[in-house]
């Protein structure tokens, strides 16, 4: 890598931006408004001035090495840094074209996307969201490399560059399947713990709120089946003997097309707490929290 900075031409960081995003030449030049050529020369020189190679030429694109990978990081942040410090940051115009990429799980998505775009479609038209899933294990590092502009998720990160902002309480209920025998006469811890389960795969190797609350009160759940899903969990629950903790919100829609039963936990648990999720370097992004007001204000009226 390079020793002294004032060797390197700066330029050629957006260069291996562009890259790192796109892994494909053309379509980091026309990120870049460059001509291939161009870009392909830049990387050529990007190569010599660091010594190091960056990417390599796959049939899957330009795939980056181990040394592109933990430059990227420091990148990105001092670009985004530069960008904050440099550009103009007064206001956010709604009607500019704007790309915010988002993490949510499937849940969140049908609870916040339908109102969310309906008032980016009047307020926001040329607004695109890009929506992934929510890898908890990837999540603090594709905010910190700017990958992720905001996330919504339930989990709180041991991460001091992190900024929370709480967005809404889910409370937790459970499911099942038309007469099933576990809500005969109301469902019992006995009951809850006797039936066997559905749940979410554990995420970031930690427990749900859920499994924290379970094992402090000692109740021990029979999980016969994983899934990555929430969305998935009542038409499982319809059509088995197996039981579903899911937000109320959900339940009470899902009841009604697949005649569910619902039941509170027999346990006392307080509302999971949802919350908005970005890195401290997009603090000053003012299109950022626009969105974020957004988001906000559709969340209050579900």
């Amino acid at each position: 890598m390079i020793q002294n900075l004032r060797q390197l031409d700066l330029n050629l960081l957006l260069v291996f931006d562009a890259l790192m995003q796109e892994q494909n030449l053309s379509r980091a030049a026309k990120r870049l408004h460059m001509s291939q050529p161009a870009v392909s020369n830049a990387l050529a020189r990007l190569r010599q001035q660091l010594g190091e190679p960056l990417f390599q030429r796959t049939a899957r694109g330009m795939v980056p090495t181990p040394q592109a990978q933990a430059l990227y990081g420091p990148v990105r942040q001092a670009l985004h840094l530069l960008q904050v410090g440099l550009g103009p940051q007064a206001t956010f115009d709604p009607q500019a074209e704007h790309v915010f990429r988002l993490s949510m799980n499937d849940y969140a998505q049908t609870r916040l996307l339908p109102g969310l775009l309906a008032r980016l479609q009047e307020q926001a038209p040329r607004v695109v969201l890009s929506v992934s899933p929510d890898d908890a294990d990837s999540l603090p590092k594709r905010l910190e490399r700017g990958e992720l502009d905001l996330a919504l998720d339930y989990l709180h990160f041991d991460n001091a560059d992190l900024r929370y902002q709480s967005l809404m309480e889910e409370q937790l209920v459970v499911i099942g399947r038309a007469g099933h025998l576990a809500f005969d006469g109301g469902l019992t811890r006995k009951g809850y713990e006797d039936s066997a389960h559905v749940s979410l795969l554990t995420r970031a190797n930690r427990g749900s709120p859920l499994e924290i609350v379970l094992g402090s009160s000692r109740i021990r759940r029979r999980v016969q089946v994983y899934v990555p899903h929430f969305l998935t969990i009542p038409a499982i629950v319809a059509q088995s003997d197996l039981l579903g903790t899911v937000p109320r919100p959900m339940a009470e829609h899902f009841a009604r097309l697949y005649a569910l039963q619902i039941s509170a936990l027999p346990v006392e648990m307080p509302g999971v707490q949802v919350s908005l999720i970005w890195h401290k370097q997009q603090e000053l992004a003012v299109g950022l929290r626009w969105l974020r007001e957004q988001i906000t204000q559709v969340a209050a009226l579900i």
